[in-house]
């Protein structure tokens, strides 16, 4: 018999309404025109944190308020760029209050969603997944090309430009801070993780060498 993931639920119906509300609110939001920060990125995180949970072998209730947290993540950018955590997390206890969502559990989604801001501090299983998810871009091939989307959303809402050699010197100084928390996230994402510091590196000293 297959394994039927809605049904595992602790409230079957939660998830697929929050998830078809969360792409709502976002499409309807500037979240829908954000480079980096879009609605893809919360699709993408949505999916990651599936994935890293397999690993860490959370599944059903317990995996549930995880994934509403990563729906609500970025919601908070719909109103504030900067410390957007704190609004998100707004918006996720005023949905899932009038939904009758039990309060332990959105204690759960609240603290998810806060644990994502950076500097990451993680101390919960559940906060260590979501973070390792929102963090996923850093350990695959297609990092530079997201990078890059990041860095056209911080000229637009921060107003701040870099030269190369500024945006590689940042970058680099991130990824060598940046701890992941998951078995999945210091093994298989760590690994490539790496690869793009080096990948980085090479074009912040050929910068510099060209300069």
């Amino acid at each position: 018999m297959a394994f039927n993931f809605f049904k595992s639920l602790s409230s079957p119906n939660i998830l697929p309404q929050t998830y078809e509300y969360c792409m709502k609110f976002l499409e309807n939001s500037r979240c829908k025109t954000l480079p980096f920060h879009s609605i893809e990125h919360t699709k993408e995180v949505y999916n990651y944190t599936k994935t890293i949970a397999q690993y860490e072998e959370v599944f059903g209730s317990d995996l549930e308020p995880i994934l509403i947290a990563a729906l609500f993540h970025d919601t908070g950018m719909a109103e504030t760029y900067a410390d957007h955590e704190e609004q998100s997390v707004e918006y996720a206890r005023e949905y899932l209050t009038k939904k009758d969502y039990p309060e332990e559990k959105i204690k759960i989604v609240t603290n998810c969603i806060l644990a994502t801001k950076l500097p990451q501090k993680p101390t919960t299983q559940a906060e260590k997944i979501i973070c390792d998810a929102d963090l996923y871009h850093l350990g695959i091939e297609s990092y530079i090309f997201r990078n890059e989307r990041l860095r056209a959303e911080w000229k637009t809402f921060f107003n701040q430009e870099y030269t190369d050699e500024e945006w590689y010197k940042i970058n680099m100084d991130f990824l060598k801070k940046q701890k992941y928390h998951t078995w999945f996230g210091k093994t298989v994402l760590l690994n490539r993780k790496d690869l793009n510091y080096k990948m980085m590196k090479e074009r912040h000293d050929k910068y510099k060498f060209e300069m």
